[in-house]
């Protein structure tokens, strides 16, 4: 089996990086494995992993080139163990889609965020509409899809793609390594903890809106924000309105959260939407309670305590749900035995989930069965 890999993610390149290594386990489940990329034009070959960049100063470009280099590397092929897999049913969805119409090759496309069951994607922009319906036509048009939830297969059966083409795979997280000593949590604070991307859809302005209700009951209570992206300022201007300076620190990238987490009492995820919730996952290894809005792993990794036996590996609150969100904090502040209760939970919940080598070998299989 060969495989051309169309993908957004520039740190491929970097021969150091994670992502270069995570490519070079997926060629061990192939005899070719080829990626392009839409990204600085560089080109990196280790045994049987091809990595090229597209190069190109803007997007329309950058497509131009993936699609010269592709049809390049396919050309003159016998191509009936070839496969073509796409990171997402957008731009490399299309470029992939163009590949299957000229040389009539299978095509599989990867779905990691939750873009069709949920009203928020669409609604951001003029330009995330247009991506919506880009997204469905790939859709009807591709062979196979690997989703990262169930939330995201049932989303795609109710557009009309049949179950049997669909492999649903959780991303695979490392479980959590102690590097450092754990310290001691500071009792005369109660922490609660966001990472990720500060743009529209984590939605990060909610906890800090509810974090000014929460304050008027607890004073010794903060908000520890740690990540980059455009909305940053926004909500730095939002946290001076509400007077919340002292309360909600912002702690920029980190590329080893592990000390926040060390110190947080629960985390927060608060999203529009999303494909799984990678960060929830890496929190729940850390045995922390979880309250996250309803999307992505909700439901499927973290569930609410049920009524009849108590038990629940987190809090799921409707999306964009202000009052639910300050209710539910109050509620893990005053109550210490539930935390604990959650953060176990949930951390014998992600136990259940595939291990690195299952989830290679689900890759595997979602590939073989598409050619098949």
């Amino acid at each position: 089996m060969k495989l051309l890999s169309i993908s957004l993610d520039k740190k491929i390149l970097d021969k150091d990086s994670k992502n270069f290594q995570r490519q070079k386990e997926y060629a061990g489940l192939v005899d070719e494995y080829h990626v392009v990329v839409f990204g600085s034009k560089k080109g990196i070959q280790e045994d049987n992993l091809f990595a090229y960049g597209s190069g190109g100063k803007n997007r329309i470009v950058r497509f131009l080139k993936a699609y010269k280099i592709a049809k390049k590397i396919l050309k003159n092929k016998d191509l009936k163990d070839w496969l073509v897999t796409t990171q997402d049913p957008f731009f490399s969805g299309f470029l992939g889609y163009l590949l299957k119409r000229k040389f009539s090759i299978k095509l599989h496309v990867q779905l990691h965020g939750d873009f069709f069951s949920s009203k928020y994607f669409r609604k951001e922009s003029l330009y995330t509409r247009f991506l919506y319906f880009l997204g469905k036509f790939i859709i009807k048009k591709a062979d196979s899809f690997r989703v990262v939830s169930q939330r995201i297969k049932e989303s795609l059966i109710k557009l009309g793609v049949d179950e049997d083409k669909i492999t649903a795979v959780p991303i695979y997280a490392q479980k959590a390594q102690r590097t450092i000593e754990e310290p001691q949590k500071d009792t005369k604070r109660f922490v609660f903890l966001t990472i990720g991307r500060l743009v529209l859809v984590k939605n990060i302005g909610l906890q800090i809106k509810a974090l000014a209700e929460v304050i008027k009951k607890y004073l010794d209570v903060e908000l520890w924000v740690a990540g980059e992206g455009k909305e940053k300022k926004k909500l730095e201007l939002l946290t001076k309105k509400l007077g919340l300076e002292k309360r909600v620190k912002f702690w920029g990238w980190q590329d080893n959260p592990e000390r926040f987490y060390n110190q947080a009492n629960v985390f927060l995820l608060t999203s529009n939407y999303e494909g799984w919730g990678l960060v929830v996952i890496e929190a729940a290894h850390y045995g922390l309670p979880i309250i996250m809005t309803d999307v992505g792993c909700a439901g499927e990794v973290i569930r609410n305590p049920s009524i009849s036996s108590g038990q629940g590996s987190g809090i799921v609150i409707p999306v964009g749900d202000k009052k639910a969100l300050e209710k539910t904090m109050i509620k893990l502040i005053e109550d210490k035995e539930l935390r604990e209760r959650l953060g176990d939970n949930a951390k014998k919940a992600i136990l259940k989930l595939p291990n690195k080598e299952e989830t290679l070998n689900l890759y595997k299989e979602s590939w073989e069965r598409t050619i098949s």
